[in-house]
């Protein structure tokens, strides 16, 4: 709560609206290049030191007064981390910063404000025996504050959503030890596999900022940008089912005039509901990692094994679900792989940034027999 107002406190005093799928493009000063290489560099450190665990040089990102809260954040996501490949029995390698800045804005000689579009890239591989390197991306909105020290630039400030430190209410907790990695059997492909691609190639096209997507790491501008407004889960997955073919109705559609949706559109309950009630989905199962990615007491396979590409899942907290992610693969060992927005997401583990809290949802989508014939807008 306290980042939250934070946040909100930083967008009105510094008068930042939410950055636009696409701006035109204005050459930035030496000045201004030299903070965005300022900040790349330090948030290239901060991931090199969230990986390796190592606090001392976490420290060295941010400034020396005033930043508490935001070191106290990247330490929560160092734990998270930290945490979540011990019990999924994976090992992260390196990662990789990229970074668009579409506001700049000077405070005096020794502060400045900096609206960013960060991508990541993470590489991990699982413990297995013979796997291989694998790689998922991530993008985020943030809002910076830096302070400048002993001639450099230091981070006092900062806000975002962080898809690694989903569940605030149990920040770098570890995961239960019973949910641990446990082999997937293959993946049952979509029940209309040819037309469930256009839906993962749609998302793999736009899914943002996340090191991975195409279309320039921007979303598609036909849609206009949920990011402000709540989040732009929902309209992403409703966008790639109906790249995939499935016909728009009353209750689930776009309206490019108003440029808005209906609830089932554009709300992550609103469009479970739809699914289930329309017979356009059926849920497999619903729970706990755990529950989910074990063998039932039948001997059954796996409720996560009756998923594949094109289909759905959400994340279900407090009581409604709060998130959608479009599965796209697997990884070389089975592990689910999804596309999302807010935050951007590419072929990321389903289940990473959610803790012991979250129940989850595994929804089958039945696409129409045919692929269509172009991709909708």
């Amino acid at each position: 709560m306290r980042r939250r107002l934070a946040l909100i406190l930083f967008l009105v005093a510094s008068a930042i609206l939410p950055v636009p799928a696409a701006r035109p493009a204005v050459p930035l000063t030496a000045e201004e290049q030299s903070v965005k290489e300022a900040l790349r560099s330090l948030l290239q450190r901060q991931d090199d030191a969230v990986l390796t665990g190592n606090r001392r040089l976490l420290r060295t990102v941010y400034a020396r007064r005033g930043s508490m809260d935001a070191f106290r954040h990247a330490v929560a996501r160092q734990q998270f981390l930290r945490a979540w490949q011990k019990v999924r029995g994976v090992r992260f390698e390196q990662a990789r910063v990229g970074l668009r800045t579409p506001r700049i804005k000077f405070h005096g000689q020794d502060e400045v404000r900096v609206t960013a579009v960060v991508s990541e890239s993470f590489r991990y591989h699982s413990l297995r025996d013979g796997a291989p390197q694998e790689a998922f991306g991530l993008g985020t909105r943030r809002w910076y504050t830096l302070q400048r020290e002993q001639g450099g630039w230091r981070i006092r400030a900062e806000d975002y959503t962080d898809p690694l430190d989903q569940d605030t209410r149990i920040p770098g907790e570890a995961l239960p030890q019973e949910a641990a990695h446990v082999p997937l059997q293959n993946l049952q492909a979509s029940v209309n596999a040819s037309t469930a691609e256009k839906a993962v190639a749609y998302a793999d096209t736009y899914c943002g900022a996340a090191t991975g997507c195409g279309n320039g790491g921007r979303y598609n501008p036909r849609y206009d940008d949920f990011n402000g407004e709540g989040g732009d889960c929902t309209n992403f997955v409703s966008q790639s089912l109906r790249a995939a073919g499935l016909r728009q109705s009353d209750a689930w559609a776009w309206d490019a005039a108003k440029g808005d949706g209906t609830r089932a559109w554009s709300n992550a309950d609103g469009l479970v509901d739809y699914l289930l009630e329309s017979g356009r989905g059926s849920l497999v199962a619903r729970g706990t990692y755990a529950g989910l990615t074990r063998p039932r007491p039948d001997g059954a396979p796996a409720p996560i094994t009756q998923i594949g590409p094109g289909d759905i899942i959400g994340y279900r907290e407090r009581g409604r679900v709060v998130h959608l992610g479009l599965v796209v693969g697997r990884s070389s060992t089975g592990y689910v792989l999804v596309d999302t927005h807010t935050a951007d997401r590419y072929h990321v583990p389903w289940d990473i940034g959610w803790d012991r809290s979250a129940r989850f949802l595994l929804i089958k989508l039945h696409y129409p027999m045919q692929a269509p014939s172009a991709q909708p807008d």
